[in-house]
């Protein structure tokens, strides 16, 4: 189910890390979706710096996958990028059992270097397929702590 992207990023497949992640899930306008997601450890990709042609800002992004949803065999993995330098979110992919969403804009994000993680608050984020379905999330990415400069 992964996706291509232009524009760069990490294209390893993550790996175990030690560090725990939460995203919950509410006021989905798919059934079933609502619900936490991370009943532990996430596996993460390294953090890589990507500078694109054109007119992408320099990015830095990672991936994650392995957030269990509690009670259920659905999972949720994501890409996350943003601004070298910058303390918000410029995209998020997330897809939960199966069906992603996005959202290309800062608001409700946080990236907090200072304790390697993204943090979202009540995010709103769209449906890629063009449905139009929303859902909101809450929660904390961790990050890898070994980062390129300024990420």
């Amino acid at each position: 189910m992964a996706h291509a992207l232009c524009g760069g990023g990490n294209d390893d497949d993550p790996t175990p890390s030690n560090e725990p992640g939460v995203l919950t899930v509410t006021e989905s306008t798919v059934d079933g979706l609502n619900g936490v997601y991370g009943n532990g450890a996430l596996n993460l990709t390294d953090v890589e710096r990507s500078n694109p042609i054109g007119s992408t800002p320099e990015l830095c992004a990672f991936r994650f996958d392995g957030a269990n949803k509690v009670g259920s065999s659905a999972t949720a993995f994501g890409d996350l990028r943003y601004r070298s330098n910058t303390e918000a979110l410029y995209v998020a992919y997330l897809t939960f059992a199966g069906r992603e969403f996005a959202s290309g804009d800062a608001i409700d994000t946080a990236v907090v270097r200072s304790l390697d993680r993204v943090e979202l608050t009540r995010k709103v984020l769209t449906a890629t397929d063009g449905s139009g379905a929303t859902v909101r999330v809450s929660g904390i990415v961790p990050m890898r702590p070994n980062r390129p400069a300024g990420c």
